[in-house]
């Protein structure tokens, strides 16, 4: 540019002085002499110095041309002549003269943009260039910026390009700075084209170290990978697929193995189910089938897969050959615990959660002389007395739908068409959730009793018109009857010998008489015997309760039922009590087995929780964020090559991934949280008090104490879900946002207490609510199991308050009905 003003400058200058052109006005009326200095002034040949000679400059705020001052006529005519793209910003409105070089950078902005202000011309980046202009013309500093990246809207749409840009002050004769020079060189391409080859350069770096993680996470030894065609032929597959199938590479490279190679025949179908999903849906449905290894053994897989390419698709599998057998384990147990129930002289069935009869035992067919067919649903309801039958369907019906316990006594047809008395009662079993599984049920065989019973009630009443008779039959009914029956007089002292007590217990006569029954009542049994006989005692209630009494012929305790009924005289004053003592002994061991298999359900379910978390969260997650990289790689690569359809449906597929990745992540939390594997029961809990206030709106106050002895990790899952099920309640049925968890501990025990304000129950309800409603059957039957303890405080309108203690050391269910009598220490 030096070059180009020493050849034009002075001259020009001389002409201008000569001229004194800014000196003095040119008579207005002087057209041709005007036209004769633009002419001299842009004398160039190119398309701005012509439009530069025929602008009328008067219209503009620079005025004509014979006004201007000379800086400004040598600046202007050097920049139009100036093969260099620059751009001269004149006066305070900085009106803008350029040249034709710069006319690519105008764009459609050309030709209005010649006389025009700059920031009308160029409102777009007004912004950037403002504090620039404000440094030039008050500061009279010099800007140089290179590859500026500028959104501008020369083509009537915005769009991105790169310029180098010196931004100069122009000066007059004083030194005033009325203008800047700028000189504008733009670099789009270049910048583009080098940021292209940075792009793919950091591509094949990412594609390179996706190919390297994908071989890494193909290592996994517990995830199957195989790469298939549409055609059913293996392609590739991981060290892990060909140990579970026992396959061996060679055969795979040479292209002879596909799914029927290595599939059971009675599978096939399956497996061509999927493939006809993969086909019209690009993925298919998790599914398990068995499998056939090359040595004769079979396993079991589960398979997910998806496509990847036309003809190219991969598939994931995890060996549930364990669980598989454990399955076969738990069908076996059931087997087994129909084994035992048919030898129990109960009748036992089993029904489902809406109370539907699923399964009878063979004393349940032997006695009514149903079949299993006639008994399932509601079939069983025909062996019901008629007169009793409605009700009785009342009364199960209403267990059923409130979930709590059943109970009643009614006849029963044998199949020689007579009936009997039977105590039935069913129980719900529940999961970690509270929600009933199954119900289970026995039918105790009451009709000796029953009938003993009346019998009693007639003495009773014969008793009233003569004594005398009443007690010599009483006597003959107590010497034959194979109940143990006994009668005291009105404060509860035995009033006559018991034969069928002492047979039964081996106890003495003199024992018996002088009130040391007792002793002959197992020692966990004799306060809350004692405190019922009492409240009977002195409310004139029938009697009722059930304990263990040492029985002298086997050497062990055994269960029994006691009942008592009072002999009142006419104005209903107590005169004594009539009872018995019905053996149930074997009804209890069956509910004890009952709850020992529940308690090793639980178990297994809790550590098949623990294991299917696991394989989400260490293998399954990981091979998704594997997969998901792999195909964000190969999207910038489509875009890049402008595949944009082929680009939106790997995108498509990564937002599926997304989905799969969040949803695996949940269950792995929702199924055994990582923080009780790692963290002691307090860390949990606070755990669990930010999910119940981010998840449900509860807010919970945690009260603990920093240092805790460690915990058994199953106690610690166990009181975990407790206080989550706890909690849960109160959120479902409270009415309340908030509640209160406290740990407190000793030395042997630890204390939970789980409290809220909310509305609470009846004090008269609480002992069936504490028995099944909202899942507190659950919890109190599995503390029970680990020697815990769960008692409820409430009163209608003023909360619930759930106490909770479990020893450090958690034991295991035993039945201790087995244990010898000490003997008579105590007496």
């Amino acid at each position: 540019m030096g070059h180009v003003n020493g050849g034009t400058e002075l001259p020009l200058l001389r002409w201008l002085a000569r001229e004194k052109i800014g000196k003095q006005a040119v008579s207005p009326t002087d057209h041709a002499h005007r036209q004769d200095l633009t002419a001299r002034l842009f004398r160039d040949e190119g398309e701005l110095a012509r439009l530069c000679r025929e602008k009328d400059w008067s219209q503009t705020p620079l005025g004509p041309v014979d006004s201007w001052s000379p800086t400004l006529c040598t600046v202007a005519g050097l920049v139009v002549a100036s093969p260099a793209p620059m751009i001269l910003l004149w006066s305070s409105q900085l009106v803008q003269i350029y040249n034709d070089s710069y006319r690519k950078v105008m764009g459609n902005k050309h030709p209005q943009g010649l006389g025009q202000p700059n920031r009308i011309c160029w409102p777009e980046v007004w912004e950037f260039n403002a504090p620039i202009y404000a440094g030039v013309l008050e500061r009279g500093e010099s800007f140089t910026f290179e590859n500026q990246r500028l959104v501008i809207e020369r083509n009537d749409s915005p769009e991105e390009a790169y310029f180098t840009l010196t931004f100069s002050p122009v000066a007059d004769g004083d030194g005033r700075i009325d203008g800047i020079l700028v000189t504008v060189l733009e670099t789009t391409e270049t910048v583009k084209r080098r940021q292209a080859e940075d792009a793919l350069r950091e591509s094949e770096a990412r594609y390179r170290e996706s190919e390297r993680r994908i071989a890494h996470a193909l290592e996994i030894e517990t995830v199957g990978v195989l790469f298939f065609d549409m055609q059913s032929t293996f392609l590739e597959a991981n060290d892990t697929f060909l140990r579970m199938t026992g396959l061996t590479r060679d055969a795979l490279q040479r292209g002879e193995l596909n799914s029927e190679r290595v599939t059971l025949s009675e599978w096939m179908p399956s497996t061509w189910r999927a493939f006809d999903e993969l086909k019209a849906n690009g993925r298919f449905t998790p599914y398990e089938k068995e499998l056939l290894r090359p040595d004769g053994s079979r396993w079991w897989g589960l398979f997910a897969g998806a496509q990847l390419s036309q003809n190219e698709c991969v598939e994931f599998v995890i060996d549930i050959t364990a669980h598989k057998r454990a399955e076969q384990a738990r069908y076996e147990s059931e087997a087994r615990f129909h084994a035992i129930a048919d030898l129990v002289p109960d009748m036992l069935w089993q029904a489902d959660p809406e109370g539907k009869r699923v399964w009878v035992n063979r004393r349940w067919m032997e006695y009514t002389g149903q079949s299993s067919q006639e008994a399932i649903g509601y079939g069983w309801a025909d062996a019901i007395h008629p007169h009793e039958r409605s009700t009785v369907l009342y009364k199960y019906r209403r267990a059923v739908e409130t979930g709590v316990r059943f109970r009643n006594e009614h006849r029963m047809r044998r199949a020689d068409g007579s009936y009997g008395w039977f105590l039935v009662e069913a129980v719900p079993i529940c999961n970690d959730d509270g929600e009933i599984l199954h119900w289970l049920g026995s039918a105790n065989d009451i009709h000796d009793q029953r009938m003993t019973m009346d019998r009693l009630e007639d003495l009773v009443a014969e008793r009233t018109q003569s004594l005398a008779d009443s007690e010599e039959r009483f006597r003959l009914l107590v010497t034959t009857s194979a109940q143990i029956i006994w009668s005291t007089d009105a404060q509860g002292c035995a009033s006559e010998d018991s034969p069928s007590w002492r047979a039964f217990t081996g106890q003495s006569v003199e024992d018996w008489l002088t009130g040391h029954w007792r002793d002959m009542v197992h020692p966990e049994d004799v306060t809350p015997s004692e405190q019922a006989w009492q409240r009977s005692i002195g409310t004139g209630k029938p009697f009722e309760a059930e304990y263990r009494l040492w029985h002298a012929r086997s050497g062990h305790w055994r269960w029994t039922m006691a009942r008592g009924i009072p002999l009142c005289d006419g104005v209903g004053r107590t005169l004594g009590w009539f009872g018995t003592n019905t053996d149930i002994d074997e009804r209890k061991r069956a509910e004890e087995e009952v709850r020992r298999m529940a308690y090793s359900l639980t178990m297994a379910e809790q550590e098949e929780r623990r294991r299917v978390s696991q394989i989400l969260h260490d293998d399954l997650q990981q091979l998704l964020y594997a997969l998901q990289l792999k195909l964000r790689m190969v999207s910038n690569r489509l875009i890049l090559d402008r595949q944009r359809t082929l680009a939106d449906m790997v995108a498509d597929t990564s937002g599926l991934i997304n989905q799969a990745i969040a949803t695996t992540r949940q269950l792995t939390v929702d199924l055994s949280p990582p923080i009780l594997k790692t963290e002691g029961l307090g860390d949990a809990l606070e755990w669990l008090q930010r999910q119940m206030r981010e998840l449900h709106g509860l807010n919970v106050e945690l009260l603990a104490q920093r240092a805790m002895p460690p915990i058994d990790e199953d106690l610690r899952v166990l009181l975990f879900q407790i206080v989550r099920e706890l909690l849960f309640n109160v959120k479902k049925h409270a009415g309340v946002d908030r509640a209160t968890v406290e740990l407190k501990q000793s030395d042997t025990h630890l204390a939970i207490h789980v409290e809220d304000e909310g509305l609470g129950m009846p004090l008269q309800t609480k002992d069936t609510l504490q028995e099944s409603g909202f899942g507190l059957s659950s919890v109190k039957e599995r503390l029970r199991q680990v020697g815990g303890t769960l008692k409820i405080d409430s009163a209608e309108g003023h909360g619930m308050r759930v106490h909770i203690r479990v020893p450090w050391c958690p034991m295991q269910p035993d039945n201790d009905t087995d244990a010898k009598w000490p003997g008579n220490e105590g007496r």
